[in-house]
């Protein structure tokens, strides 16, 4: 059976119910790289094509953490939406970006995602602007990628992974502790107020006073 979601900024959803892991997999070989996102969790398949508006806040926010390992010296290894799936969790989906770091130097050489040989991502961004996360959350979560940040088109939230095997808001990046999540978001939401290449200047710049301020090191 399938659940159509209304269209939200572009993006649409469709949901299936009791879809075979095979089924799954078929249509991840079948689709090839694209716009369409595949999400599937235990039996329910979602694919959702995406808007202009997602695709632009999702290659903003990726600029940020560009900007942040950079000043940070730290090196990164970005995966964008590279599929992560696991047949033994029968989990697998794809985060609009995502992210080596603290792991980059395991995975430089990779070419392939492979879940009984690479570690997950350490962090990943999603954009959601139809509120629809809460079954990508449970992908990622069960892939046990420890950083996630959502962003809904005006809100910015850190979350971290707890034992519980849930997210949880924190204040403080787990990869860059020197960025607060209220603070990144009183940049991200100039979008559009400024040009891009400026507004990263400006970012910059706060990063750098930032650094000086608290002393942190990468």
């Amino acid at each position: 059976m399938a659940t159509i979601a209304p269209p939200v900024s572009g993006d649409q959803r469709v949901v299936f119910h009791d879809v075979s892991w095979e089924t799954y997999v078929g249509l991840l070989d079948a689709r090839g790289e694209g716009v369409v996102r595949l999400i599937y969790h235990r039996g329910v398949l979602e694919i959702m094509t995406l808007s202009q508006l997602h695709e632009r806040w999702s290659r903003f926010l990726h600029r940020f953490v560009v900007e942040i390992t950079q000043e940070l010296g730290l090196e990164l290894a970005s995966v964008g939406s590279t599929t992560m799936h696991a047949e033994r969790l029968q989990s697998g989906g794809e985060a609009d970006e995502s992210y080596y770091i603290r792991h980059e130097e395991e995975v430089r050489e990779r070419e392939e995602y492979d879940p009984d040989i690479d570690p997950p991502p350490d962090l990943a961004v999603e954009v959601d602007l139809s509120s629809s996360s809460g079954r990508r959350m449970l992908v990622f979560a069960e892939l046990g990628i420890p950083e996630l940040w959502l962003f809904d088109g005006e809100h910015l939230a850190f979350k971290s992974l707890g034992d519980d095997g849930k997210y949880h808001p924190i204040e403080r990046s787990l990869s860059f502790p020197v960025v607060r999540s209220v603070d990144l978001e009183r940049f991200v939401k100039r979008r559009g107020t400024i040009g891009e290449n400026a507004l990263a200047e400006e970012f910059r710049q706060w990063l750098r006073e930032s650094i000086g301020a608290t002393g942190e090191q990468p």
